[in-house]
């Protein structure tokens, strides 16, 4: 065995970084850790010495990947799988579980866990690709982007229940996230088809707010924002002259108030009022990745590097309000997909 590796997790005190949680009320963060293979690639992988021009494309030669949480106060760290090539966990509304991906490349399989990472079940079989995915407000069951080996109209939106019924869409013009559940979770919804004619050629992957009464997209690296139901009856769409600059958009607040998204790498928040953007903040005291909305609003967890220089990354929480910020792990693994 060339590496063994450990995890350390700082828990720090509330009353010094002036952050608490209540378990019962923020939950667990889940999230795909990744560490090397304990072979001679995996070996080579970590420290960075493979050889020029090494073809790193079947990373599961040299990485293995699976899924873990941890309370926000950096304790109880659990690992929930042992495949090593599961990712993008994400959890259910009622937090009774655990949706996500794993397999290889053109091989990707859906399934769902408990909580505690017990009575894994596939609810998808092997795919080409699964895109993305999103949980029904009601926790029954999960609407996702799957690729089919086919030469053309290779995506299909797929409703598949926990029980593992399946439902398809075979609908192109809307397979980039313009499918959504309504706000009870009981029913599918596709938009009108003038929204796609009145917004700007080639939006896609709009996030959609937790009322589903607007989306949030990118449109000429600017965060844009539209009320689908309002510009479908005809009405024209403009920009409000006053977005920020935008990369990528991660989620919506739980309360629908506030839109997570990076600009240059850096974790900004938008304040949405009545469907314009009234301010805006940028959260970072450094650039990270993947962050994540505590459940009730008024923190955000994400992934950056290490203050004292390692090359591992780290999960961190910050209040959005105060700007405290503390690291809740000190690890040798890198860390992704996280989801609070």
């Amino acid at each position: 065995m060339w590496i063994k590796y450990t995890i350390s997790v700082l828990v720090l005190v509330a009353l010094i970084n002036g952050i608490g949680f209540a378990e019962d009320s923020a939950g667990k963060l889940v999230f795909t850790i990744r560490e090397p293979l304990q072979n001679e690639d995996g070996f080579r992988a970590a420290t960075r010495t493979l050889p020029k021009g090494s073809d790193t494309s079947n990373w599961w030669e040299f990485h293995q990947f699976n899924i873990c949480t941890i309370n926000p106060d950096g304790t109880d760290f659990q690992r929930l799988t042992d495949d090593n090539v599961s990712r993008k966990p994400r959890w259910s509304p009622d937090r009774e579980r655990i949706a996500y991906i794993t397999g290889l490349n053109q091989d990707k399989q859906l399934y769902v866990m408990w909580a505690d990472g017990s009575e894994k079940k596939r609810l998808i079989k092997k795919q080409y690709n699964i895109h993305d995915f999103w949980w029904s407000p009601s926790s029954n069951a999960i609407l996702v982007v799957v690729e089919i080996d086919r030469p053309k109209d290779r995506l299909e939106n797929w409703e598949v229940t926990v029980d593992g019924k399946i439902k398809r869409w075979r609908t192109m013009q809307w397979s980039k996230g313009w499918l959504h559940w309504d706000v009870k979770g009981e029913k599918v919804k596709t938009p009108h088809r003038r929204l796609a004619e009145i917004l700007p050629e080639g939006t896609q992957w709009p996030q959609w707010s937790p009322n589903k009464k607007w989306i949030a997209f990118k449109t000429d690296g600017l965060l844009a924002i539209a009320e689908p139901d309002v510009v479908s009856m005809g009405r024209s769409w403009f920009l409000q002259l006053n977005e920020p600059p935008c990369d990528s958009i991660e989620e919506w607040s739980p309360d629908g108030n506030h839109v997570l998204f990076y600009t240059s790498g850096d974790i900004c928040v938008a304040t949405v009022e009545k469907g314009k953007f009234v301010s805006y903040q940028n959260l970072s005291f450094y650039r990270g990745h993947h962050a994540t909305w505590s459940p009730d609003g008024t923190n955000v967890a994400f992934i950056g590097g290490n203050k004292d220089g390692r090359r591992t990354s780290e999960i961190f929480i910050l209040d959005v309000e105060t700007s405290n910020m503390q690291q809740i792990t000190s690890t040798n693994y890198d860390f992704f997909d996280l989801h609070w």
